[in-house]
């Protein structure tokens, strides 16, 4: 069926019971970022392939809604479609939510009635859907339309789920439950409902592979002061089940969760409203709702010593692993495009991980390999269809690559852009301004107390004041072998609120891109730590914890201050203590020019 076909038979469905507006999100029965196959309706029906965007859906319409990762890419996929492209986060462009109030309050449109399926939106989307509704409409979540004509929809994933060993992760599932039933006291509640798959594969410390270089399982969980409750596929659990059972914990079938979700009655639960879908609301219908956000999301965002130790050493691993593909384009004779350059680096990732001693299981998301205008698409993807060449006498040389790994000892982001040719003064500028602002943010000193919001304007300012900008946040938090987006931190000019807290780990990664000519980004992970206390406060500074060098060609010196070029030249002497150790003689002397003080 083509998208056309899809929108078609959809509206068949939409008339048939009374549907005016069809919402369809990109959200799994867990409000994943990351959705195995069995999820993906959103991109199927569409065929726009970015992780995050929503569409919807009227008699004579359609509108897929995406942020600024993805505007080149969702341009190209839904053109002959008849899908409008809404770019969310611009200037008058409606919210989805927005965008349907609209129509409903529209009375020529007469639009009277919202559906979506209420196991794959979240309970916080449907709640301001329905306070907001005009009088006269109605939303129904009762039905999955897209499985109404997916024939030939993937099967609901099933992995082998295994134990994450203490010496990785730092505390015991008992110790984290302990914690968590703390909280669940401290706010008189009787039991906590949580569906988030991170949370649940953190808190026992199981890890899966149901959703793509994200290591987690589909599960739900029940906690009381008295039982420990984990819904997993049967099937999926026969290795850790024993150990589990030993532990006190309750095996039960996932098919099963939503009964035990009844047997609540009208106790007090504790429900992330974001964090589970309105239909798991719904079958609380009798017990009362304290709302907030899961007691795991800031437990799993602070890593414990344990954990940091071990994020070190897979860092160096990382940072040794993104140099030598450093290395080798810039002086190596090897022939690349995007799609090479990927296999190599996830070979030279394998390789650093065995010299330094870590254990790489995958990468932590689909490499982002971008040569030339490729990287004005945030999150550009080479496929065999559709890739470029890595050529050192293009109009503008630079490959822009994006990628992380999954270790047993953590999870990694690094991003480098780098410069193979010659550039002009204008490109030179753009690196330069990019650079700065990823430096600054993370020398930063801060109080105890800031938030992600806070912060963000250091890294945009030098930006700003050359009237350029980046419509992404500058970094997300990234979990301990889970996914490599994590919250509640992140640096964000208008979405930001939670605060920066001591074991946090944030990515600082600024980006300018430019349609039809270039995209750079440089990425580091922070991770927060205490310094100074004083009458003032407690002070907070950041510890770097990538190591791989910055591409001097790019960086233009009248454009740096005093403060910029040391920043600039301490970072690159880090990195070369760090590195060179593992490196042969050769290498260590293209690293010591690759990392040499500039003035």
């Amino acid at each position: 069926m083509t998208t056309k076909e899809k929108l078609a038979a959809l509206r068949t469905h939409m008339q048939a019971r009374g549907v005016d507006i069809l919402l369809i999100t990109s959200d799994d029965y867990h409000q994943s970022e990351y959705v195995g196959d069995y999820f993906k309706s959103r991109a199927w029906i569409s065929g726009f392939t970015g992780s995050a965007g929503t569409l919807i859906i009227t008699k004579d319409d359609a509108k897929l809604f995406t942020d600024g990762r993805y505007y080149i890419q969702a341009e190209r996929q839904l053109e002959n479609t008849t899908i409008g492209l809404m770019r969310s986060g611009s200037e008058g462009v409606p919210t989805p939510t927005e965008y349907m109030l609209s129509l409903l309050n529209d009375k020529e449109c007469n639009y009277k009635v919202i559906a979506t399926d209420g196991k794959c939106v979240s309970a916080k989307v449907t709640d301001m859907l329905r306070e907001k509704l005009p009088e006269g409409t109605s939303l129904v979540c009762d039905t999955d339309f897209p499985g109404l004509i997916w024939n030939d929809r993937p099967k609901l994933p099933s992995s082998n789920i295994w134990q994450l060993d203490e010496k990785y992760c730092g505390k015991s599932h008992k110790e984290k439950l302990a914690d968590v039933r703390a909280v669940l006291k401290n706010k008189s509640c009787d039991a906590l409902v949580m569906s988030s798959l991170c949370d649940i594969a953190w808190l026992y410390n199981l890890r899966g592979d149901d959703v793509e270089h994200t290591p987690v399982f589909l599960s739900y969980t029940i906690i009381t002061d008295t039982e420990d409750k984990l819904f997993v596929n049967p099937d999926a659990v026969s290795d850790v089940k024993a150990a589990l059972e030993a532990d006190g914990v309750q095996v039960l079938a996932y098919n099963d969760f939503y009964s035990h979700l009844a047997e609540l009655g009208t106790k007090t639960v504790l429900v992330d409203k974001s964090a589970v879908s309105e239909a798991i609301v719904a079958a609380l219908s009798g017990a009362k709702l304290v709302c907030g956000d899961n007691p795991t999301l800031i437990m799993k965002a602070k890593k414990n010593e344990t954990e940091l130790e071990n994020l070190r050493r897979c860092h160096i691993a990382d940072g040794l692993a993104v140099t030598k593909m450093m290395l080798e384009l810039k002086y190596g004779d090897t022939e690349f495009d995007e799609l090479t350059v990927e296999k190599y680096l996830l070979a030279l990732r394998r390789e650093a991980a065995e010299k330094v001693g870590v254990t790489m299981l995958d990468e932590s998301f689909g490499a982002i390999c971008a040569f030339g205008a490729n990287a004005a698409m945030a999150h550009y993807s080479a496929t065999p269809e559709n890739h470029s060449k890595i050529d050192k006498t293009a109009p503008v040389p630079m490959l822009l690559i994006d990628s992380g790994g999954q270790y047993l000892e953590g999870t990694t982001d690094i991003t480098r852009t780098f410069i193979l040719g010659k550039i002009n003064e204008e490109v030179k500028k753009h690196y330069t301004l990019t650079a700065v602002g990823m430096l600054r943010l993370a020398n930063l000193t801060f109080l105890e107390g800031a938030t992600g919001t806070a912060m963000d304007i250091v890294c945009r300012q030098m930006m700003w004041e050359h009237g350029i900008d980046f419509r992404h946040g500058t970094g997300h938090g990234v979990g301990y072998l889970l996914s490599v987006h994590e919250g509640p931190n992140r640096f964000h000019w208008l979405r930001g609120d939670a605060k920066i807290e001591e074991g946090m780990i944030t990515t600082d990664e600024p980006g300018i891109y430019v349609e039809g000519s270039h995209g750079i980004r440089i990425e580091n992970e922070l991770v927060a730590k205490k310094s100074l206390h004083n009458e003032y406060g407690q002070f907070m500074h950041f510890e770097n914890l990538t190591f791989c060098p910055i591409d001097l060609d790019g960086i233009d010196t009248s454009l740096l201050d005093r403060s910029d070029l040391r920043k600039l030249n301490d970072y690159h002497k880090s990195v070369y203590d760090t590195l060179a150790p593992y490196l042969c003689e050769n290498d260590r002397e293209k690293l010591a020019y690759l990392t040499r003080e500039i003035a």
